[in-house]
């Protein structure tokens, strides 16, 4: 059911990437390059797309997993059993083209990879220029098989059909190929195929997005000196597709990125998020929303986001690793971090990104592995952003502070700090994390009022009893506190009635529907308060409900006084962090990511916090 999709979770694990098929709780598939079986020259572009588009195309359905095409293009047979077991996919998609004249005969094969058996198989005889439809009564079709095999319902955010003129489709298909090449002049050549398809279709939404992507490319291809004009045109190019197909994944990810760089964070976030709804399962977008969540200060939910785009790319995880240290860094894992940082190939780096690894081994207490990374980052910076010229160590400071996007600060802060007063003090082994020796951090019970302090800001809320809750977690921190203790309840082993009557289920996934299309229309209307009221109504429900039904969608009988602890105490205590979340947003955040909840909650911060407690 939609509820259960919303409410599944990626487990990962900390030491590695290889997460199992059962942790996952999703269909994972795989797509294999189609064969041409009576041909040997080269592929018609569009042949040659058909397979990455079907993976592109299955991805956007919540619930089903999508291999990445980088790590499926190598495989020609199934019968190469290795390789395809190293994918971890439950269900492979393979299939052939045939040419009969001017028609194309496509085979098209579902196969469990459990014991290789086929699920299902079809075929469809189409001419070329027919070719998309086939491809969408593909996707449909698996789709639907995929559905019966599992009893499990596929929701799609964003699959929708969108006619196209077949030779504009081929332009993109040229362009975006020469985009996976990764250099300015494989940018420039791709963008002369989108303007080119944009010409011939000017509502191909696509095309601006190719466009915007080009000019993405220059800032990874260090282009600095272009560095606003490759923002302009990223941000234009996918504002204008987005006005044609406002679900274009790709568009909202690189908008919000771009609105990320220029500190508007709030418009950032909106348009990151929607992106991850419209398309959860694409490896490279996913890698650049950890990224960019990291910056944001959603350290945990970017790790969840990097172990999934490892898990989706099995082949080319060391293409992550990179992104995967800067967010262990910000997670005060900095043994990882560094780790990590050194298997990553130096052609692959940004610019500042030895900063970070001599930021690492500062706080591991590695001083000559410090100085290391730090001569190979102003080596760097001198080349590519000071032009050949040389530079102080506070220059090159200074360039990476103005550059990177921190919304509420860094870890990296006393290693800044350590470079700029002239390498002076050191780098300790193993330092115990700073509490924050901080006045303004306290949370006293006032009468019918709380008062809240944080970070130097403060704010007066009306008493609620997830305010006492809270009071008595932060109060003694890492200390598990059982449901039913800050519950008051007494245990109790009886068997009760169903938390919720089939009526009232009806009502709350009546409910739920009203508010995926309410949500989407704010999105489109840009309506950022609205969205985020809607959202939290929605996030609130689905927190009830998760709760109350079981894996199959049924109301479930709550056995004993502890679920009905555990259920109210989250929903009091989640609801208490939203009310803080619209006074005083930074505490808000906090407490959503340091404070647990379930049959046991805790407050457990990143890093302590002096807190000044009564109630």
């Amino acid at each position: 059911m939609a509820i259960e999709r919303e409410l599944q979770t990626i487990t990962t694990s900390q030491k590695n990437c290889a997460l199992t098929i059962e942790q996952t709780k999703e269909i994972t598939i795989a797509i294999l390059p189609f064969r041409l079986l009576n041909e040997r020259e080269t592929l018609h572009p569009i042949l040659s797309g058909f397979a990455e588009d079907l993976s592109i195309a299955f991805s956007k359905f919540i619930g089903l997993s999508v291999i990445s095409h980088y790590s499926t293009s190598h495989i020609r047979d199934v019968s190469d059993r290795e390789a395809i077991e190293a994918l971890g996919a439950q269900y492979l998609v393979t299939g052939s083209f045939r040419m009969q004249g001017e028609c194309i005969r496509i085979g098209i094969h579902l196969i469990r990879t459990s014991n290789y058996t086929l699920a299902f198989s079809d075929q469809h005889e189409e001419k070329l220029n027919k070719i998309m439809t086939t491809h969408d009564k593909i996707v449909q079709q698996v789709v639907s098989v995929l559905q019966q095999q599992v009893d499990y319902d596929l929701l799609s955010f964003s699959f929708k059909k969108k006619t196209v003129q077949l030779a504009a489709y081929e332009k993109w298909l040229i362009g975006r190929e020469l985009l996976k090449k990764g250099t300015a002049e494989s940018d420039q050549a791709a963008r002369q195929y989108f303007t080119e398809a944009l010409e011939i279709d000017p509502a191909f939404a696509r095309a601006y997005t190719g466009l915007s992507l080009s000019y993405f490319n220059e800032w990874s291809c260090q282009l600095w000196d272009r560095w606003d004009v490759s923002q302009k045109g990223a941000q234009e190019n996918a504002l204008k597709a987005l006005e044609i197909d406002d679900s274009d994944y790709l568009s909202l990810a690189v908008l919000g990125r771009t609105y990320l760089f220029s500190a508007e964070y709030d418009k950032a976030e909106h348009y990151l998020r929607k992106a991850l709804r419209m398309n959860p399962n694409d490896a490279d977008n996913l890698i650049l929303i950890a990224l960019s969540f990291m910056f944001l200060g959603y350290n945990e939910e970017a790790e969840k986001l990097y172990h999934k785009a490892c898990f989706l790319n099995p082949m080319r995880q060391e293409s992550y690793f990179l992104y995967g240290s800067n967010i262990y860094l910000e997670l005060g894992d900095y043994q990882r971090a560094f780790e990590l940082g050194q298997t990553v190939r130096t052609q692959s780096v940004w610019v500042d990104f030895w900063l970070y690894m001599a930021g690492a081994a500062y706080y591991l207490g590695d001083t000559e592995q410090m100085q290391h990374y730090w001569a190979k980052y102003k080596e760097t910076f001198q080349k590519f952003i000071n032009r050949g010229e040389p530079a102080t160590d506070r220059e090159a400071l200074q360039w990476h502070i103005d550059v990177n996007p921190y919304k509420n600060g860094t870890r990296l802060q006393e290693f800044r700090d350590f470079v700029r007063n002239g390498w002076s003090g050191t780098a300790e082994t193993d330092r115990p994390a700073p509490a924050v020796a901080d006045t303004s951090a306290y949370f006293l019970q006032k009468g019918e009022f709380w008062e809240i302090g944080f970070a130097g800001e403060s704010a007066l809320l009306k008493d609620a009893k997830g305010f006492h809750d809270l009071a008595r977690l932060i109060a003694e921190p890492e200390k598990e506190w059982h449901c039913t203790e800050l519950m008051g309840a007494v245990l109790v082993d009886v068997q009760e009635t169903a938390a919720l009557d089939a009526k009232a289920l009806t009502s709350y996934r009546t409910r739920i529907r009203e508010l995926q299309a309410e949500l989407q229309e704010a999105e489109q209307m840009n309506d950022l308060g609205r969205t985020g009221s809607l959202q939290s109504e929605y996030d609130q429900l689905l927190s009830y409900l998760s709760g109350s039904l079981n894996q199959k969608g049924q109301a479930r009988n709550l056995g004993a006084s502890t679920e009905k602890a555990r259920a109210a105490v989250t929903w009091r205590i989640r609801s208490a962090i939203k009310k803080i979340d619209r006074q005083h947003t930074a505490l808000g955040r906090h407490l959503s990511h340091a404070v647990k909840t379930g049959n046991y909650c805790s407050y457990q911060p990143e890093r302590p916090v002096a807190w000044k407690v009564s109630m």
